[in-house]
């Protein structure tokens, strides 16, 4: 049987500590998810308590002793923060920067940046398309 975490996995993609390296053992798990996958997320969560998440979007779960926070996105988003998410596991660790403040202000700025390089796509179920064109190139981001 699948955990939760790995369902929401399916769904959605890895980012923050955990995708980058840098998690401690105590680190939440970050999701990202198209805004259209909503209902599925639900049907993921059905029965775990919602709250509150202290991180700047979203809401958070508690499963098997750890803190998931999800946070839903807007599908044009979804691309530059997968590659903001790629960009910083490649390059995090080699520069020595380990504040969380600072490590935070990097990856926004990074995906303010490949948010001027992701064309428009018009409708939710062509970005769907594109979307699921990046899962199959790039991920999983945990490898």
């Amino acid at each position: 049987m699948k955990s939760v975490l790995d369902e929401l996995l399916e769904v959605g993609f890895l980012t923050g500590s955990r995708a980058f390296g840098t998690n401690r053992d105590d680190s939440d798990w970050d999701i990202i998810y198209p805004i259209y996958e909503g209902a599925l997320i639900a049907t993921i969560l059905e029965g775990k308590e919602r709250k509150p998440s202290d991180y700047f979007a979203g809401y958070c779960i508690q499963d098997g002793g750890y803190t998931i926070n999800l946070i839903p996105l807007h599908p044009h988003e979804i691309i530059p923060w997968v590659l903001a998410t790629l960009s910083l596991k490649s390059t995090l660790k080699l520069s020595g920067i380990t504040n969380r403040i600072q490590i935070h202000s990097i990856f926004m700025g990074t995906v303010c940046l490949f948010k001027g390089t992701v064309e428009q796509r018009g409708t939710l179920n062509e970005y769907a398309k594109a979307i699921q064109d990046v899962r199959i190139k790039l991920f999983p981001l945990t490898a």
